[in-house]
Parts: structure tokens; C-alpha cells; sequence
């Protein structure tokens, strides 16, 4: 049986003078796993498999 993989996705913040907070998230998001892009956050990555339960790190 194959070892579950668990991840995250990754939100990337990009700089913005036309915001309050100075920067705003970038619509996609990337899995903390294969580095796989995606429109949309899933339960599962759709490239990899790996089950999305794990927080982000904060910076």
C-alpha cells in the first residue's frame, strides 16, 4: 500500500501600492507537495494526491 501524502497549498503574496495591507494573494495556488499549480483549492492535489489538512507556515 502507498505511503498518504499530506500537504498544503501555497498562497503567493504579491506587493500592491492600491491595497490598505500593501499586497494582496495571487489566484492560484501551488502544492506544498509537487510544487503543482492549481486554480482552486482541493481536498486532494489533483497532480500529486496528496490530501490537503496541513496549515500553512506563517512567515
Amino acid at each position: 500500500m502507498a505511503e498518504e501524502k499530506h500537504g498544503y497549498w501555497k498562497h503567493t503574496k504579491i506587493k500592491s501600492d492600491k491595497f490598505v495591507v500593501g499586497y494582496y494573494y495571487a489566484r492560484e495556488c501551488k502544492c506544498s507537495i509537487c510544487g503543482s499549480i492549481s486554480m482552486y483549492e482541493n481536498r486532494k492535489c489533483s497532480f500529486c494526491g496528496a490530501i490537503m489538512d496541513q496549515k500553512e507556515p506563517k512567515d
